[in-house]
C-alpha cells in the first residue's frame, strides 16, 4: 500500500517586511485576521528580509519599497534568486509611474499602496497564493499526483489547471496524443477556453513523442534540460508562472531509457529549483507497479495522495537518491 503522508499544507505563511515597526504590527493584524495564515518573520530593512525569506520560505514575502540597506525592489531581485518560488509583493506609500514595471522586472507579484491597504491588500495576496488539492502551495513545486481514475485526476487538476489559465499564467501538458481529445473536453467542463488559450500560446499541449520519447528513446537528461528550456522561455515571454502538468504513462513501454524515469525525477528537483513554477507529475496508481510508484514518491517534495496536497516526509533529495539508485544498478546517463 502506498504510505500516505500526514503532514497536510493548510497554512500561507507570510513575511513582513517594514522599517517602521508600528506599520508591521498593522499589517501582521491584518493578515492574521485571515483564518488559515500566518506571519513566519519580520524584518525592518532590505538585508535581513532576504535573509529571512532565504531560510524561511514563507509563501508570501512583503517588502517596503524604502528600507534601509536594501530597497523593496533590490530585496525583490535577490530574493527571485535565491527563493523563487517565494512570492513578493511591494508596499508603497506612493505610488509613482514606471513602478509596477519596475516591480515586475524585479520579480514581485505586483504592488500595494498601503493606503489602499486592507481587503486590497487580502486580495492581492490571495491571488500570489496557488491553491491544489484543498491547501495552499509552497516551497519547491515539483509534484508527484497519485490517482485510481481519470475521474478522480481531472477532479482535482482541472480546477488549478483553470485557475492558472485565468490568472494570466503558462500552461504546458504533456500527454498521450489519443488523450488529447478528452483531455481538451476535460478542461472545457472546467471553464477553460481551450481554443483561445492555444491560439495566443497560453496553452500549449505537447506530446510525449515530441517530449519524453523524442527519437523513440527516453534521454533524461535532455529532458531536463528540455523542461528548463520550457520554464525559462515561458518567464522570458513574460508570464509570471508556469504551471505544467504530465502524464506518465509514456514510462510504462519498453523504449530505450525508460528506466532511467526516477533518476529524472530526482534530477528534475535541481532543474525546478532555478525556477518559480509548478510542475506536476501525474502517475495512474492502477497501472504502475508498487515498487516504482513508491521510488517515484521519494523523488518529490510533495505528493497529491487521496486527493490532498501532503508534504513529503519520505522525501530523499537528488544527490542521496540517484546515489542510491547506482547502487541498485539505475545509473541513468
Amino acid at each position: 500500500m502506498l504510505p500516505v503522508p500526514a503532514v497536510i499544507m493548510t497554512a500561507l505563511r507570510l513575511l513582513i517586511a517594514d522599517d517602521h515597526a508600528a506599520m508591521r504590527r498593522s499589517i501582521r493584524t491584518l493578515l492574521e485576521s485571515r483564518a488559515g495564515w500566518t506571519v513566519c518573520g519580520e524584518a525592518a530593512d532590505g538585508e535581513d528580509a532576504v535573509e529571512q525569506t532565504s531560510r524561511l520560505r514563507p509563501d508570501v514575502a512583503l517588502l517596503d519599497y524604502e528600507m534601509p540597506k536594501l530597497n523593496g525592489l533590490e530585496a525583490a531581485r535577490r530574493i527571485h534568486e535565491c527563493a523563487p518560488a517565494v512570492q513578493v509583493l511591494i508596499l508603497t506609500i506612493h505610488d509613482f509611474e514606471g513602478l509596477h514595471d519596475e516591480a515586475r522586472r524585479a520579480g514581485a507579484g505586483g504592488v500595494v499602496v498601503k493606503s489602499d491597504a486592507g481587503d486590497s491588500l487580502l486580495r492581492t495576496i490571495e491571488t500570489l497564493a496557488i491553491r491544489l488539492a484543498g491547501a495552499f502551495l509552497r516551497g519547491r513545486r515539483h509534484i508527484a499526483a497519485f490517482f485510481h481514475s481519470p475521474r478522480e485526476r481531472y477532479r482535482v487538476l482541472a480546477p488549478f489547471i483553470a485557475d492558472g489559465i485565468a490568472r494570466g499564467e503558462k500552461a504546458v501538458h504533456l500527454i498521450d496524443p489519443p488523450d488529447r481529445d478528452s483531455h481538451v473536453r476535460r478542461l472545457q467542463e472546467a471553464g477553460v477556453d481551450v481554443a483561445a488559450a492555444e491560439t495566443r500560446h497560453q496553452l500549449e499541449l505537447l506530446s510525449w513523442d515530441e517530449t519524453y520519447l523524442r527519437d523513440g528513446r527516453f534521454d533524461q537528461a535532455a529532458m531536463a534540460a528540455m523542461v528548463d528550456e520550457i520554464l525559462g522561455t515561458a518567464a522570458a515571454d513574460g508570464y509570471p508562472r508556469t504551471r505544467g502538468v504530465a502524464y506518465m504513462e509514456w514510462a510504462l513501454g519498453d523504449q530505450p531509457g525508460v528506466k532511467d524515469l526516477v533518476v529524472y525525477e530526482a534530477r528534475l528537483n535541481d532543474v525546478l529549483a532555478e525556477h518559480g513554477d509548478v510542475v506536476i507529475c501525474a502517475y495512474d496508481l492502477m497501472k504502475f507497479p508498487g515498487h516504482l510508484i513508491l521510488d517515484v514518491l521519494r523523488a518529490h517534495p510533495a505528493v497529491i495522495v487521496g486527493g490532498a496536497l501532503r508534504e513529503n516526509p519520505f522525501y530523499t533529495p537528488p544527490a542521496a537518491m540517484i546515489a542510491e539508485l547506482r547502487e541498485r544498478g539505475i545509473r541513468g546517463h
